[in-house]
C-alpha cells in the first residue's frame, strides 16, 4: 500500500494563524488561567510565579480584582463570563458588558465551563472584543484559529490542569501535548495551582465551605496547600520544560492581532 505524503506547510498555506502551528517544532505556545472567582492571595501567588519565568499570561477574570486593574505589560486580562453567577437571570450579554465595565481595555473571552455559541459569538463581536477561546480540544493535534462571520477570532485550547486532574493523568510531562502541530494554548487556574491540588477532589473538600471563594481567608487556606507533589509543581515543571525548549509565549491578544494583520 502506498503511503500519502501531504505538504504540510502548504496546507496551511493561507491560515492566518499558521505561525503558530508549531508545523516543524514547537516555536510558539500561550497561557491563560481563569480566575474562576479566587480569592486575591491565589491570583497573586500564579501571578508571581508566571512572572518569575518571564512568560506573559491571559488572565480572564469572572469578578473586580484591585491585582487586575492596572495589568503590567506582560499581563493581558480577559473576560470570563460565569453564566450561573451571580444573578444568573441576567443572562450573559449583562455578564460580559458588566465585566467590559471593569476592564474595558479587555480584547477577549473565555466564557465558564466554555458555554460559547453562535448567538454568543455575535454579541461578543457587537460588545467590541475580538477574540474567544472558549472551545476545549483536549490533548488534540492540529488545533486552529479561525475568524468567524462576525469578525471575532475563534481559538481552541488543548491542555488544562483541571481536565487533566479529572482524567486521572499522572502528573508526568509525557502527558502533556508538547509535540504535534497545531496551537499550544495550556490553561491553568489560580485555586488549583495555589494549593497545589494533587487531584480535584481535594480543591472541593477545602473549598466547599465557602459559598463565595472570594472569601475564603490566607490565614486560613495558606495551611491547607498539599505538601506532596501537585498541580503547582507540575505547573512549574511545564514552564522549565518550555524554556528549555526555547518555545516563545505569546499573549493571546498579540497572537490574534498577527493572525488578523495575515488576512
Amino acid at each position: 500500500m502506498n503511503s500519502i505524503e501531504i505538504d504540510v506547510a502548504a496546507l496551511f498555506k493561507e491560515d492566518p494563524f499558521a505561525a503558530h502551528y508549531n508545523l516543524e517544532r514547537l516555536t510558539s505556545w500561550s497561557l491563560s488561567c481563569d480566575i474562576d472567582w479566587a480569592p486575591d492571595f491565589a491570583v497573586e501567588d500564579l501571578l508571581c510565579l508566571v512572572e518569575s519565568f518571564d512568560i506573559p499570561l491571559t488572565a480572564f477574570a469572572t469578578h473586580k480584582s484591585d491585582l487586575l486593574q492596572r495589568p503590567p505589560g506582560w499581563l493581558e486580562v480577559g473576560l470570563h463570563p460565569d453564566n450561573t453567577r451571580p444573578h444568573a437571570e441576567h443572562g450573559l450579554k449583562r455578564k460580559v458588558l458588566d465585566l467590559l465595565d471593569l476592564y474595558p481595555d479587555a480584547k477577549g473571552l473565555r466564557a465558564h465551563r466554555n458555554f460559547f455559541g453562535q448567538n454568543i459569538a455575535q454579541m461578543t463581536a457587537e460588545a467590541g472584543l475580538t477574540y474567544d477561546v472558549s472551545v476545549l480540544n483536549w490533548g488534540m493535534p492540529f488545533c486552529q484559529g479561525q475568524f468567524d462571520q462576525y469578525g471575532l477570532a475563534r481559538l481552541s485550547y488543548c491542555w488544562e490542569d483541571g481536565v487533566h486532574a479529572d482524567l486521572n493523568k499522572p502528573w508526568d510531562l509525557s502527558h502533556v501535548p508538547f509535540n504535534g502541530p497545531g496551537l499550544k494554548i495550556f490553561n491553568v487556574h489560580p485555586i488549583f495551582i495555589y494549593l497545589n491540588c494533587p487531584d480535584d477532589g481535594y480543591r472541593r473538600d477545602v473549598t466547599k465551605g465557602y459559598r463565595n471563594l472570594q472569601d475564603a481567608p490566607f490565614s486560613i487556606l495558606k495551611n491547607q496547600v498539599y505538601q506532596g507533589y501537585g498541580a503547582r509543581n507540575f505547573l512549574i515543571d511545564i514552564l522549565k520544560s518550555m524554556k528549555a525548549r526555547q518555545a516563545k509565549a505569546v499573549r493571546l491578544d498579540k497572537l490574534v492581532a498577527e493572525a488578523r494583520g495575515a488576512r
